[in-house]
């Protein structure tokens, strides 16, 4: 006896597949604004700075691998964005007058009180982020930024054909079908 079973297997990816970079920050805004919106109603002021934790590792978990820079690195926006969501949001269900200094004065007790769970929450996604292949999108930005082309196959030798048929001169020069010759681009 091994102990395998003979049934069908259950795959996490089934459940919840990958996301995007649009899902995962549309996944991120909705988390935090229900975690602010609850935090509000329940008088727990932790579970706003929980909710920032969980969204982030959320989606720094399940989103694509070549999306996970942007992913990795917005949560604190999307987050400032969802807590003055939030928080005009109460003020117009409380039937308060939105003036603009209890709108900042709310944002910036809710931010310092969540400050904790931010820092851990966005330490926690880059880590996971990390492990899941983030210095590799990081060196695919460096090489789109300074010029390089990011080809799937080597660079062609000198004297080779190139896909389009032209011959490539050891002198770095093309030379078309008809013997013109033009310098490589």
């Amino acid at each position: 006896m091994t102990g395998q079973r003979s049934g069908p297997e259950f795959v996490w990816r089934e459940l919840w597949p990958l996301m995007t970079t649009r899902g995962a920050l549309a996944a991120m805004f909705i988390m935090f604004l229900l975690a602010d919106l609850g935090a509000g109603w329940l008088h727990m002021v932790a579970l706003t700075g929980f909710g920032f934790a969980a969204g982030c590792a959320a989606a720094a978990g399940r989103t694509r691998r070549q999306d996970l820079l942007l992913v990795a690195t917005s949560p604190p926006a999307i987050f400032l964005a969802a807590v003055t969501a939030g928080e005009l949001i109460t003020l117009h269900l409380d039937h308060v007058a939105a003036s603009p200094g209890l709108v900042l004065a709310d944002i910036f007790l809710t931010l310092s009180t969540a400050a904790p769970w931010l820092f851990g929450g966005l330490a926690g996604a880059l880590l996971i982020a990390t492990v899941r292949g983030l210095p590799q999108c990081v060196r695919d930005l460096r090489a789109q930024l300074t010029g390089r082309v990011m080809a799937e196959e080597p660079p062609a030798r000198p004297g080779s054909r190139a896909p389009d048929g032209v011959r490539r001169a050891p002198d770095g020069v093309r030379r078309a079908p008809d013997g013109v010759r033009r310098r490589m681009s």
